[in-house]
């Protein structure tokens, strides 16, 4: 992860904090669900989960990362 702008192509909607090196990083909405459904796919592909298991992004990024990742939407508009 770095810390910059650069998994978004236009305004993000999501980040995403990794504790263990203080980085982030930035998505916009459809960027962020297909990181979280490429690690689903991960987690199939190496047998620690039968399909999705109806799991959500924090089980999932859980599973992957550990206590180390957390994630909030943005705000559209700050005032």
């Amino acid at each position: 992860m770095t810390n910059q702008i650069t998994n978004a192509s236009e305004l993000p909607d999501v980040v995403v904090f990794d504790i263990a090196d203080g980085s982030f990083d930035f998505y916009t909405k459809e960027q962020f669900e297909s990181y979280i459904d490429n690690l689903r796919y991960e987690l199939v592909d190496n047998g620690l989960i039968e399909s999705d298991e109806g799991l959500d992004f924090d089980d999932v990024l859980e599973m992957v990362h550990g206590e180390e990742l957390f994630w909030e939407w943005l705000p559209k508009e700050v005032k």
